[in-house]
């Protein structure tokens, strides 16, 4: 149990690191033993004697609470009634639920009452614990909640559980926004107790969390089992916890209650003869895996039916852990908005010394700290409630940090982020994002020239990151490679390859049904043929040429956004020539032709790579008329062309064998210098026109 054991650890080593001042917000805070994360709906406010003061509901973001909890919280189900201590849903705080739901829950307030009741009698008790006590006994809590107006009646003895804003003509209230039409009698109740010494939000009060943990072990003297986690002869735990990967998952890790099934049957007549985990070490263990899920997991896939695919990666001893799926700029910046230190890094060598840079720090992090290490884990649930560990590993600090530099190093190239709601695209040299490389790879395929997949088509067979089984599993495949430090797997680039020259001539033939069922020019940005190249740049070849670089520096071949002028793989001269005459052929096009327009090189990149030889000369009859026309403006693509020509050995020209990624590296280096030399020229032209203007105005 290596992975419970450093749960364990890094448990232990948050209580040694953790501030000893009062929490402000329990959200961020790790649970100690013995309490679990709630999300309440209704906060309830009381004095010391038990009176009622006050009832809210609360929003998404004040909803998290940490509460108290038994043995028994991991097995409560509709019908297994297990109240928590203190705070919990209507149906066991609420003295009248009955009233309104008089077939549901029958005796969950008078167990919660019971339970109550022994603790207050018990000398652990604290003046807030029995104040909550004495309103629950003495107090209707639904009709106070009606009177606050938290909740409402639909008629009476009927609680309304849908607000119709139409019909009542008032706006929804607040709880009626966070709880879904028919969840309104299973809100969560916490208690805010006035007039004590001691602070007014139970929840976060660490005194009261002491004395439930000292009443607890009280409660339970006695009981010893041998811990198979930490060796020790210590209180055991049957029912271990759910709500791992997010609050109202039910699958578990560790489960033994398949009393009629084959869980542990036909090797052990009792399941502790299988498997025996103490409660403090399953507290500890599973308190901070969920933790480090809701803080630094990445979760791909659907809640529904079965849950998301977790991808965790944590240091111990508090150390920094870059985080693998997250793109370049994203690991230097984060997630938010552009800085003006990433406008100043405008060249792959410049990205590069900030990324060297980042990776020193983490490793300096890891050399302070010696005993630290990274765990890696990977989580699905096969059902509903089953949960496995689909992967595991342990790595040294500074050897996690080494792979992670040579991905983001060896992989760097051009690339661009688009922020839809912003409208921005933000460019940076690095590697982009795992989901935007497995939709380079995988996503938006097309069946025909003549038909376009629906969105729901295109999400069943290939994926999309709302996520499905094969999202699922090549997010998985990437993940570890580059944990590892290994090469990608092969279909990443051959995949990668296909999707880039397809979705070529994909976008045009989109783009002409679009406008025939229409009936009109399209007019928007986003619509526009010059916005659908840039995306597929953006989209599908920008990510496919890290990929390719990076397997090629696995072949110990480097290549960069550079220009290779002395390269003769038969390849990369390929890309070379495609893009000349793409440029070529753009370049003799109209402002408006370039919105309309697509080149013949881009008509031709699919077929281009699997029969170049054949396809070239097709292309350079179509070229004629453009590179006559280009010549009258002095082009010299025609001249490159055939200076790149002339470096292809003969029977590498003269041969139909498909094209590799290094095609792709050809091509967009060459393309990339083309647009350099145009954006310097333009900026020279306004530079001077600038300078004119200032001298007529000297004058």
């Amino acid at each position: 149990m290596s992975w419970m054991q450093q749960l364990i650890a890094t448990y232990d080593d948050y209580q040694v690191q953790e501030n000893v001042s009062d929490p402000k917000d329990s959200r961020d805070e790790l649970p100690p033993v013995g309490h679990l994360l709630a999300s309440a709906n209704i906060e309830l406010t009381i004095d010391a004697q038990g009176n009622f003061v006050h009832a809210r509901a609360l929003s998404r973001n004040e909803a998290r609470t940490l509460i108290p909890c038994t043995l028994d919280f991991a097995s409560r189900t509709s019908t297994h009634l297990a109240p928590h201590p203190l705070h919990d849903n209507l149906a066991y705080v609420a003295r009248d639920y009955g009233i309104y739901e008089p077939t549901k829950k029958k005796g969950a307030y008078n167990l919660y009452v019971k339970n109550l009741k022994e603790w207050c009698e018990s000398e652990l008790c604290t003046p807030a614990v029995r104040a909550v006590y004495l309103y629950v006994t003495r107090n209707d809590m639904i009709q106070d909640l009606l009177r606050e107006k938290v909740i409402y009646e639909e008629a009476p003895g009927k609680i309304l559980e849908k607000w119709d804003v139409k019909e009542r003509h008032e706006a929804k209230p607040l709880l009626y926004q966070n709880t879904q039409a028919g969840n309104i009698l299973k809100s969560f109740v916490r208690f805010r107790v006035i007039g004590t010494n001691a602070r007014p939000e139970l929840w976060l009060d660490k005194e009261l969390r002491e004395v439930w943990q000292k009443y607890f072990a009280k409660q339970h003297e006695g009981e010893r089992a041998l811990c198979y986690a930490t060796g020790r002869m210590v209180l055991p735990m049957a029912n271990h916890s759910k709500g791992i990967r997010y609050p109202g998952d039910n699958a578990k890790l560790i489960s033994s209650n398949d009393t009629d099934g084959f869980t542990f049957r036909g090797r052990f007549s009792k399941a502790e003869e299988c498997l025996t985990v103490s409660y403090e070490a399953s507290q500890k263990a599973f308190n901070t895996l969920s933790w480090l899920i809701s803080h630094q997991g990445y979760l791909v896939g659907k809640r529904k039916p079965m849950g998301e695919r977790v991808f965790l990666v944590w240091g111990r001893m508090e150390a920094k852990v870059p985080a693998i799926e997250t793109s370049t700029r994203q690991l230097l910046f984060g997630k938010g908005k552009r800085t003006e230190k990433a406008r100043q890094l405008s060249t792959m060598k410049t990205w590069a010394d900030a990324l060297r840079k980042a990776m020193h720090g983490y490793r300096h992090e890891f050399k302070k700290r010696p005993g630290s290490q990274v765990n890696v884990m990977i989580l699905d649930a096969a059902t509903k409630g089953r949960m496995a560990i689909c992967y595991y590993d342990e790595v040294a600090g500074k050897d996690f940090i080494d792979r992670l530099e040579k991905w983001h190093l060896h992989g760097m190239w051009q690339q661009h982020d688009y922020d839809e709601e912003k409208g921005k695209t933000y460019a940076f040299s690095g590697v982009p994002s795992i989901g935007k490389l497995i939709q380079a790879c995988f996503g938006r395929a097309h069946s025909s020239a003549t038909r376009i997949k629906s969105k729901q088509e295109d999400e069943a067979e290939y994926g999309t990151e709302s996520g499905n089984t094969k999202f699922r599993l090549e997010t998985e495949r990437l993940f570890t490679a580059i944990e590892q430090g290994r090469d990608l797997p092969i279909e990443f680039l051959t995949r990668g390859l296909c999707m880039v020259v397809k979705q070529a001539a994909v976008r045009t033939k989109r783009e002409k049904q679009t406008r025939s069922r229409s009936g009109k020019r399209l007019t928007t940005e986003k619509e526009r043929p010059l916005e659908a190249r840039l995306r597929w740049k953006y989209d599908y070849l920008e990510p496919v040429c890290s990929i390719a670089r990076y397997h090629f520096y696995h072949q110990q071949e480097d290549y960069d956004m550079a220009l290779n002028e002395s390269s003769t793989n038969r390849s990369y001269l390929y890309g070379r020539l495609l893009a000349l005459a793409d440029k070529l052929e753009l370049a003799t096009y109209s402002k408006e032709e370039q919105k309309t327009r697509q080149t013949n090189a881009m008509r031709y990149m699919n077929i281009f790579s699997d029969r170049p030889y054949t396809t070239w000369q097709l292309l350079q009859k179509k070229l004629l008329p453009y590179e006559h026309r280009r010549e009258l403006y002095g082009g010299k693509e025609r001249k490159l062309i055939h200076e790149v020509g002339d470096m292809f050995k003969e029977e590498d020209f003269a041969s139909d064998e498909p094209l590799d990624g290094r095609f792709l590296l050809g091509f967009y280096s060459q393309e990339y210098v083309i647009e350099q030399e145009i954006a310097k020229r333009k900026q020279d032209k306004a530079e001077k026109e600038a300078k004119e203007a200032m001298d007529e105005e000297d004058i």
